[in-house]
């Protein structure tokens, strides 16, 4: 079952949703945009990120300005806050760094300036901290970092992993990369609802296929915005929501669906380069998420 996105109810893009009905399920990876050049993360400790020099794709961070005109020597990410200390040796954290200004050096063929600008910082009940970002070249104006489907500006989860953008794959790397992840496509998405990475890494990891309707696990996705789907997992995250019936879609794991039903896919128009097996028992396939469609 398909709807589309101006008839999802903006109530159910909240955060206390236990099973996903209307929820937005976004096909993009990652949804912050660099005045058009994409990227899936970057370093906050002055190192390189998303590549080596040779590259010519990735970011260097410069310089942390604190509005207080402290300088910053060391900054880190406490699940999804971030903390940076102070050469007086003072942490901040939280809405302390409201005003906080993040300069880059990017490299995308020639040299570019970008900064961007921490001008509102939330936690949840959940723990999970939501910043508002702001972009702008150095003569540019400040603009949204993330935007939603409806076209307004939302918030940013920080991820301490990054991800091959045409994989899908999260990337063993070094410590100290940070993803900017838009709360409206599925690194987000899927901290969002409770799979948080620094947590539950290999849940986290199947949700962002699961989310992308990435049933081969290679990057390609089956989905659109505005699908209906459902969420199940054995660890208390997500739970059945008395009364609703579904029927299930597939059994996600971190490399793609470790079973799928292919009466019940997203599959737009496409067939697929895999074949994971229908589903039994529920999770006897060895996934560690189902995702379900309404049962008329």
């Amino acid at each position: 079952m398909a709807c589309d996105v101006d008839d999802i109810p903006r109530a159910d893009l909240s955060d206390e949703v236990s099973v996903r009905e209307l929820e937005i399920n976004g096909f993009r990876l990652n949804g912050f945009r660099l005045n058009g050049f994409r990227l899936n993360g970057f370093r906050l400790n002055g190192f390189r990120l998303n590549g080596d020099s040779g590259t010519g794709n990735y970011i260097d961070l410069e310089m942390f300005q604190l509005h207080q005109g402290w300088t910053v020597t060391n900054a880190w990410l406490e699940g999804s806050e971030l903390r940076v200390e102070t050469s007086i040796g003072t942490t901040l954290v939280g809405t302390q760094l409201v005003g906080a200004i993040l300069h880059f050096g990017l490299v995308d063929g020639a040299p570019k300036k970008r900064k961007v600008k921490i001008v509102g910082a939330t936690a949840q009940p959940s723990g999970l901290w939501l910043y508002d970002l702001q972009i702008k070249d150095d003569i540019g104006a400040w603009e949204p970092l993330c935007m939603n489907a409806f076209g307004s500006a939302t918030q940013a989860i920080m991820v301490g992993e990054v991800w091959d953008p045409e994989t899908g794959d999260r990337v063993p790397a070094a410590s100290g990369l940070v993803t900017l992840a838009c709360r409206d496509a599925a690194i987000g998405k899927c901290a969002e609802w409770g799979y948080h990475p620094w947590e539950w890494a290999d849940h986290h990891q199947a949700c962002t296929r699961m989310v992308r309707a990435d049933y081969c696990g290679d990057g390609e996705s089956h989905t659109v915005d505005g699908t209906v789907i459902h969420v199940l997992d054995e660890i208390g995250v997500e739970d059945p929501e008395p009364g609703t019936n579904y029927a299930v879609e597939a059994e996600w794991g971190p490399d793609g669906a470790t079973c799928l039903n292919f009466e019940h896919t997203r599959l737009v128009g496409s067939t697929l380069a895999c074949d994971p097996g229908a589903c039994g028992e529920p999770f006897a396939s060895g996934g560690l998420i189902q995702s379900g469609v309404t049962a008329l």
